[in-house]
């Protein structure tokens, strides 16, 4: 079946958003080092904007990178800085032109060309509405709402809707997810969205992130359709 195909077929999420699980697990399956998983998983990150846009899809998040990430091992961490450095310079190629692309996160942690780099993307493509990309880096779900809720302060609220929040989230400019998909079969979010994703439908396949390819998109696809989303109401 042709990615293009499902549209017509089943019903389609506006958002999906992914939690990369499994990189590291990939690496060692093959007695390779945790590296060579992640070069392996920035690879299929690109290949997935391409899939799930051809799907239909308008926005697509992928947690990258969380706060806790940063306690890993040093050279692993480098690592990861290296490929995030490659994958934020991707998008400055001709086929992300007309996509509009946001790093979602506190990105003052990172080293001022990664930083600069990331704010110079989001400010090229911030008029941009045909595809929408968020690459959360350094990113948590809690942080989020503590920084949101710091910026009303700031603005002299004294009290707050949840309008108020959204509108503050690293997310102001997308959508709550529809779909949440975290591979490698872990069954919880890790501080991923926890405002956004209230009503998101989650699915969690055991097949590790690296090896996440068209078949496993599709079948991710048909269990999404076939969930009945009723957000807290009783349908008759």
């Amino acid at each position: 079946m042709e990615l293009s195909e499902l549209k017509t077929i089943y019903k389609i999420p506006n958002h999906i958003a992914f939690i990369i699980d499994g990189n590291g697990r990939w690496a060692k399956l093959r007695h390779l080092p945790r590296s060579q998983g992640h070069i392996k998983g920035a690879d299929k990150m690109e290949k997935m904007y391409k899939m799930v846009r051809e799907i239909g899809i308008k926005y697509v998040s992928i947690y990258a990178f969380s706060t806790d990430n940063w306690n890993r091992p040093k050279d692993e961490v480098d690592g990861l800085m290296k490929l995030f450095k490659k994958a934020i310079n991707t998008f400055n190629q001709k086929k992300y032109a007309d996509c509009h692309v946001e790093f979602l996160g506190d990105l003052d942690k990172f080293d001022k060309d990664i930083k600069d780099s990331a704010l110079q993307i989001m400010e090229k493509t911030k008029n941009n509405n045909a595809f929408h990309i968020n690459l959360c880096l350094n990113y948590g779900g809690r942080e989020d709402i503590v920084q949101a809720v710091n910026k009303l302060i700031a603005q002299g609220k004294t009290q707050v809707t949840m309008e108020d929040i959204s509108a503050n989230l690293y997310t102001s400019n997308s959508p709550d997810p529809d779909f949440i998909v975290r591979t490698s079969g872990e069954h919880r979010l890790s501080n991923f969205m926890p405002w956004q994703s209230t009503y998101a439908e989650l699915y969690f396949p055991k097949v590790l992130w690296p090896d996440f390819g068209k078949n496993d998109l599709i079948e991710a696809i048909k269990e999404y359709s076939s969930r009945d989303r009723r957000f807290g109401a009783i349908k008759e």
